[in-house]
């Protein structure tokens, strides 16, 4: 149960409450701002290697290769609408393509590969008034590179990929220093590259590291793969070993190509790691489209929780597979995210708007927790009766937009002022405009009726792009629990454990062999993967959590005595009395565990569930599972309902005690299977449906 003030406790447990709901919508995708793009410069161009820089003064800096061997910058001071952004200047005659450029404070630094395959440096210390040219290293057969500053200091890392090896070329801009620090994906490598297609890169001060993106294609068995692979870069000047976010077999004609990511310096609680990378696919009707995915808020680079790569950016679809190949490199200042090619610049505004508030405009509100299903999650039925949600999207309705976020507040007037607590974060499915007569009135009723989904409706929404496979082979294991936390990071959901709810050894400690096929949904995914557990899942806003329900958990709140019961139901039924688990160990030899309930079987009752699954390899995994069918058998099956006051910090899962004297019972526990909460301004209703099961 939520923790809820002692004020708020008590004023939901008195005769003569008054409720108080509090409704906001954000324009947020998972807690992250959704970006708002703008074109400012749509040039010709040839596409090629390029970048994009700011420097201290907030000038933009550009470079891009081109034919001939010729590579050119630009700079902007004071970039915006009005800015000319075709003018370039030369920089070299002998660029083999592959360029980066970095800037910080300022210093301006372009690197580059020559026709004569070594690298130079082209780099200027007075905000791009004067510049030096020096040789960088002599390193052969780069295909792709980028750079990025450490921080604010003097360092900078030029980042210089081939077919088979990643160098990190650390570079001291106080007195030219470099040393040189290697990761092969050849030999003996855990990841064994065919090719690569493109690296990105960011600094994150909080690790502190550099965060790496780079497109490769990968040997590997029983087939090669397309892939974008995430890495890091840490202040010992060692690579994260690499981890796969996006793949696509060979054979199907797709690829996945020039990579970018950024983090804004100073990052603001709305903003993540946003990584940017090129889908091509060259077959009939063949296309190349810009993809977008960023960091779930709240994790970490290293635990690989993307969501899913969508496309984005509609100017920069292309039907002609030539065009857009080298992808869009993404950069931020105070005020603007920024993404540009060499034949056009966008931005977005990195600020946040006011949320729009809908406490006020609050007729009725229907909210369903259900631990299986997310049909009409919530229900918001708003007065419109002066018009005033007749143009969502615009104007001070610019937040109001189909899967915006709602955060829904129920609580209650208290002796302290208007108390809540936070119910969940849910996302706009749908609105609908109603209206009705009202006899005696000489104008009607208008309302405007918001439908949103919780977190389990955007699993259900989700499908797998790809195959995802975990524990294919012993190379970086992941768990029951680990394994979910990648998928549910897919729709911006962050699995956590804060604070610590109870949880199974298998969760944490079962390592299975799971697949996740193209085409499977997100519902049918989550549901195999936790019929490994006896933990069931939880949904709480942009989180969720897992929970072991357990049978001896102690009672978190009372109905009944202080809080009044008003209408009460209590059943006992028949269940599940004999669960079988069957797997194979390592040698073939056949495991068959069982859990049994003898009150059951006493009385002749054998209804018998089974499973099959050869992930189960020791007799303790199949007696897991067995007593997790039971278990969960027994939970399925509804022990009673309550109707009650509205108990604003109420969960699922939650134990209660129960008193009903008129129906027998005394202090006994029961656990909250499904919670319906009801709210009427007109009705006078603000009440809670609790579904109980077995403890």
């Amino acid at each position: 149960m939520r923790t809820l003030s002692d004020t708020l406790l008590s004023a939901q447990k008195k005769a003569d409450r008054l409720p108080y709901i509090e409704a906001k919508v954000y324009d947020y995708e998972g807690g992250i701002k959704r970006f708002s793009w703008a074109r400012l410069y749509e040039g010709s161009e040839a596409d090629n290697h390029h970048g994009i820089a700011f420097d201290g003064q907030g000038s933009m800096h550009r470079i891009r290769a081109a034919a001939d061997n010729k590579l050119y910058r630009q700079k902007i001071t004071d970039p915006g609408e009005a800015s000319d952004y075709s003018q370039w200047t030369q920089v070299a005659t002998d660029c083999a393509g592959p360029c980066a450029i970095v800037a910080c404070g300022a210093k301006v630094y372009i690197f580059y590969k020559t026709t004569g395959s070594v690298l130079r440096k082209y780099y200027s210390h007075d905000y791009g008034q004067s510049w030096d040219d020096a040789q960088l290293a002599s390193y052969s057969d780069v295909l792709s590179l980028v750079a990025c500053w450490w921080g604010t200091g003097d360092i900078v890392v030029c980042f210089a990929l081939k077919f088979n090896e990643l160098n990190g070329i650390v570079l001291d801009t106080s007195d030219q220093t470099t040393s040189q620090h290697i990761k092969e994906f050849h030999g003996a490598a855990t990841h064994i590259f065919m090719d690569t297609c493109g690296i990105g890169a960011t600094f994150n001060a909080s690790t502190p590291a550099i965060q790496i993106v780079l497109a490769a294609r990968e040997f590997d068995n029983p087939y090669n793969h397309y892939d974008l692979f995430r890495t890091r870069f840490s202040n010992t000047y060692n690579f994260l070993a690499l981890e796969s976010f996006l793949m696509s077999p060979d054979g199907e004609d797709t690829t996945y190509e020039y990579p970018d990511c950024h983090l804004p310096s100073g990052a603001q609680d709305y903003e993540t790691s946003q990584i940017v990378a090129v889908e091509k696919f060259t077959g009939i009707s063949a296309y190349t489209r810009p993809l977008i995915c960023h960091t779930v808020k709240g994790t970490y680079w290293s635990d690989t929780t993307f969501t899913e790569p969508r496309p984005f950016l509609k100017s920069c679809h292309s039907e002609q597979s030539e065009e857009s190949q080298y992808g869009l490199t993404l950069q931020s200042t105070a005020g603007y995210w920024w993404l540009e090619r060499p034949d056009g610049v966008w931005r977005a505004p990195r600020p946040t708007e006011s949320p729009l508030d809908l406490t006020m405009d609050i007729v009725s509100l229907t909210q369903h927790c259900h631990p299986e299903r997310s049909e009409g999650s919530l229900v918001l039925e708003l007065d419109n009766s002066k018009g005033q949600f007749a143009s969502p999207g615009q104007g001070n309705l610019a937040s109001l937009k189909k899967r915006s976020e709602v955060v829904l507040k129920p609580g209650y007037k208290t002796t302290a002022g208007n108390e809540t607590s936070e119910a969940g974060t849910y996302w706009i499915d749908s609105w609908a405009y109603r209206s009705a007569t009202l006899q005696g009135r000489a104008t009607g009723r208008s309302t405007f009726v918001l439908v949103c989904l919780d977190g389990r409706g955007l699993v259900d929404c989700w499908s797998a792009r790809y195959q995802m496979r975990w524990n294919k082979d012993d190379v970086n294991p992941r768990s029951v629990w680990q394994i979910l936390y990648q998928l549910l990071a897919r729709v911006g959901i962050k699995l956590t454990n804060t604070p610590p709810k109870p949880q199974s050894s298998a969760i944490n400690n079962f390592y299975p062999d799971f697949a996740v096929n193209p085409g499977t949904s997100g519902d049918t995914a989550v549901k195999r993967l936790l019929s490994f557990a006896p933990d069931m899942l939880v949904f709480r806003g942009q989180e969720a959590f897992t929970k072991d329900p357990l049978a001896d958990e102690s009672s978190c709140y009372s109905y009944g005595t202080d809080h009044a019961i008003l209408s009460g139901e209590y059943t006992e039924a028949i269940t599940v009395s004999r669960a079988r688990a069957i797997g194979r160990d390592i040698s073939d030899n056949r495991i068959l565990e069982e859990a049994l309930n003898w009150s059951l079987l006493q009385l002749a009752i054998d209804i018998l569930e089974q499973d099959y699954d050869p992930n189960l390899q020791t007799a303790a995994r199949a007696q897991e599972r067995a007593d997790a069918i039971l278990r969960e058998a027994s939970l399925r099956a509804t022990r009673g309902n309550l109707v009650v006051p509205t108990n604003v910090g109420q969960e699922l899962l939650d134990i209660v005690e129960v008193t009903d004297e008129r129906c027998g019972i005394s202090e006994k526990n029961y656990r909250v299977h499904a919670i319906q909460t009801d709210y009427d301004r007109r009705k006078g209703i603000y009440t809670q449906r609790l579904a109980l099961c077995a403890p």
